[in-house]
């Protein structure tokens, strides 16, 4: 099965089958595409700057940073401190302390100790980002957007 991330790949036959009211040929291009709508993006802008102004608010909020998915050194203590919380308080402590300091859900960061049956349930495109292949962006002209709007003004001017 081919694997199409942008719409251009389809060298316009998802417009052609849109045009021509092809629904299934519309439905198998569509299903092809991928999810990530990062990726069949036709224009591609150049990257703001926003992380620091993310940053300024999260510490305003008082948000903390997402933990890690795997085991760090600092979660012995953490689980230590689960451990006492069920022998004083029983279940329903141990549930408040565990919603407080969430507990690491892996022991270890490693892609490739996925099982079998998890990779073989995903789909084409979950395994290509697993592999970290993605192919080659063209060149993107920032202002090729305001170039198609202006056409289209001037197409419905007219």
């Amino acid at each position: 099965m081919t694997m199409v991330i942008n719409e251009w790949q389809l060298n316009g036959k998802l417009n052609h089958a849109l045009q021509n009211s092809q629904r299934a040929d519309f439905a198998m291009y569509l299903a092809w595409l991928t999810p990530a709508v990062d990726e069949s993006a036709e224009f591609f802008t150049p990257q703001a700057v926003t992380e620091r102004i993310e940053q300024n608010l999260l510490q305003q909020l008082g948000v903390q940073q997402a933990r890690a998915f795997c085991q760090t050194e600092t979660d012995v203590n953490l689980m230590q401190q689960h451990s006492v919380a069920l022998q004083q308080g029983g279940l329903a402590q141990l549930k408040l302390v565990t919603y407080l300091n969430q507990p690491p859900l892996t022991q270890y960061d490693n892609k490739s100790r996925l099982g079998d049956d998890i990779l073989q349930s995903l789909s084409l495109h979950s395994r290509r980002r697993l592999q970290q292949s993605t192919p080659d962006k063209p060149d993107a002209n920032p202002a090729g957007l305001y170039e198609v709007l202006q056409q289209l003004h001037g197409m419905n001017a007219a």
